[in-house]
């Protein structure tokens, strides 16, 4: 039992240190100079034509989370760490400093290749990126289990999931100007379906005292690949592998992005508005595998009669009974394959900027963003305040103060965009307290971007 409670200690550390992240920096959004603000409103246009490829950078890394490092070690004098698992860590020093539910995530947004040009009145945007979430939601009971064992004897573990979905996109966009301050975009993507599965164990119960232990458990799984792909089974029909058959693409779908932004000057001078809806659509995975758990119970008395004239082979063979028991507890029986249409991850984002009457260059703003999902783990929120200002006519920059799913976060960008080429560097969620890998201490919230674009014309 004690072997098992350090190895899922050690497991959900490992976890929360290995969360990376890259997507559309929010810093960004009111920054003229800019040349990917489409991604977040494709009613915005960048100030002149550019082109962008991976090799040039625009990399952004990010990490997020309701808890962190800190959460799970514990200073204990000379500069020494011990984990939660240590008995100089009390359980209320452990337990009462996490949250109900512990959330962790990454995503991956990364550009391929984008341009921008002035096209038919407006302006047009070509974009060819991949896409990856990562999400976790783990109990607060499961930490209970790990750390108290046998100090209680029932646990109620539920709700633990994991998401992933990951697709390529083609996007088309344009936008241009309706009305006298009116301006209005739209994004066309083609969804290419690269891998998707969700995993939820929704029980987990534990019973134990000294002569048995008890555990109870069911679960449900699914997952799908680009290609045709199915589950392969042993001879009690459980899934051991995976086995693909034609990689031509057989997973894609479509999605749109919606926006507007509105320059109030003839109404109250210097307020502009702007809102958008991303990701409304779909991929649909043609070979989806479906899988569930029975509602197992393993049941573990102890070791058996041990043959002290054979202790070698007695006791290899007792570790086997208790490792085939506990694998019982995570045999997933096959569904099959079908054919499953998964709603992309839809967020909205409000916004409202205001040009100081006494100095242009500067302007204070506020952001709201919000993504509904049918997973709940991949569902957040974000109300963010700025600061922006543009002394030059190429450089640019902006302070911002967040409140989110996640917590707290202070951003900040600087935008360099004259004749010839356009680099920024900024974060939404700068940290002060580091590990020796860079891993965030106090929480897993951190994010840092750098890119280089290539303007094209006179900005306009």
């Amino acid at each position: 039992m004690k072997n098992i409670k350090y190895t899922v200690a050690a497991l959900l550390i490992l976890a929360c240190s290995h969360v990376a992240v890259a997507q559309s920096s929010l810093s960004s959004y009111f920054l003229d100079g800019t040349f990917h603000n489409s991604k977040l409103n494709p009613a915005m246009k960048a100030e002149r034509g550019y082109f962008s490829l991976m090799a040039t950078g625009n990399i952004a890394l990010r990490t997020k989370g309701n808890v962190g490092i800190s959460d799970f070690l514990f200073p204990r004098g000379n500069d020494e760490l011990t984990t939660f698992m240590s008995g100089s860590v009390g359980q209320d020093e452990f337990l009462g400093g996490l949250p109900g539910t512990s959330r962790i995530g990454f995503n991956l947004d990364e550009s391929i290749f984008s341009c921008g040009f002035r096209a038919f009145g407006g302006y047009a945007t070509l974009d060819l990126s991949v896409h990856s979430s990562t999400m976790f939601m783990l109990p607060k009971s499961l930490f209970e289990f790990a750390k108290m064992g046998f100090q209680k004897n029932s646990y109620s573990i539920s709700d633990i999931n994991i998401n992933t979905m990951n697709y390529a996109a083609f996007t088309l966009g344009y936008s241009r100007e309706v009305i006298k301050g009116l301006r209005v975009g739209a994004n066309l993507k083609y969804l290419l379906g690269l891998a998707h599965a969700d995993i939820n164990i929704d029980k987990l119960n534990v019973e134990l005292n000294e002569n048995r232990w008890l555990v109870e458990s069911h679960a449900t799984a699914q997952g799908a690949l680009f290609c045709e792909a199915y589950a392969t089974l042993d001879e009690d029909d459980v899934i051991d592998g995976i086995e693909t058959g034609k990689m031509s693409p057989a997973s894609s779908g479509f999605a749109v992005d919606l926006g507007v932004v509105y320059d109030m000057n003839d109404i109250v001078p210097g307020l502009t508005l702007s809102a958008s809806i991303l990701d409304l659509g779909f991929i649909k995975w043609k070979y989806m595998m479906k899988a569930q758990s029975a509602d197992t119970k393993v049941e573990f008395n102890g070791f058996g009669t041990v043959d002290y004239d054979d202790m070698e082979n007695t006791v290899e063979d007792e570790l086997d009974r208790l490792k085939d028991d506990a694998e019982e507890l995570v045999d997933f029986k096959y569904e099959g394959a079908e054919s499953v249409n998964t709603r992309m991850n839809t967020t909205i984002y409000l916004g409202a900027e205001y040009s100081m009457p006494f100095y242009k260059p500067l302007s204070v703003a506020l952001l709201y963003g919000q993504c509904f999902s049918e997973f709940e783990s991949c569902r957040w929120h974000d109300v963010r305040g700025y600061i922006n200002i543009a002394p030059l006519k190429w450089f640019e920059a902006t302070v911002n103060c967040g409140f989110n799913t996640y917590g707290t976060s202070l951003g900040w960008m600087l935008n360099f965009h004259p004749v010839g080429f356009n680099f920024f560097i900024g974060s939404d969620h700068m940290i002060t307290k580091v590990n020796p890998q860079f891993v965030p201490i106090d929480d897993l919230n951190s994010h840092f971007t750098m890119g280089i674009n290539f303007p094209i014309g006179k900005p306009k």
